[in-house]
């Protein structure tokens, strides 16, 4: 038995591997939180992008409520464009859905400079962000990721044309 465990603990083949696989898993979850959340950052930076570009395309329309206009705007926050077709920005998840609300001011005391009633557009998106590799944290006994929803909202005057 003596003579066993001695000739265990001179013999070192197999250490290689075995620390190797104790420094996979800490890599493989590094790898993956790298991956998983450079992609929501992206992705949230670009639906704020189209939010941007939706609520200033409406507050240059003669009617940020027709409906023509707020479907030009649907599109410049899903593709950047005005016109149909074009590639989404964000490639996971549902497209958003755009609430556009309109606010009036009272301006009558000319507090701010303009008309006697000035209008503010409220553009926002509710975003369901997929995760693909959210399940890579129920392998190591976290609960597994799997969609990120959040809001993103702008505002602004509107200036009609």
């Amino acid at each position: 038995m003596t003579r066993l465990l001695k000739r265990l603990s001179g013999d070192d083949r197999g250490g290689a591997i075995a620390e190797f696989m104790l420094g996979l898993v800490p890599l493989v979850i590094a790898f993956a939180l790298i991956f998983e959340f450079g992609r929501a950052f992206w992705s949230h930076q670009a639906v704020i992008k189209g939010v941007r570009d939706a609520t200033r395309y409406l507050t240059r329309v003669e009617d940020p409520s027709d409906a023509t206009a707020q479907a030009v705007a649907q599109r410049l926050l899903l593709t950047a464009q005005q016109e149909e077709g074009g590639v989404e920005r964000w490639s996971s998840g549902n497209a958003p859905a755009m609430e556009v609300s309109i606010a009036e001011i009272d301006n009558t005391t000319g507090t701010f400079r303009g008309p006697a009633t000035i209008r503010i557009v409220n553009v926002a998106a509710n975003v369901e962000l997929q995760l693909p590799l959210g399940g890579v944290f129920a392998l190591f006994g976290g609960e597994p990721l799997g969609v990120v929803t959040y809001s993103v909202g702008d505002s602004a005057r509107h200036y009609g044309k």
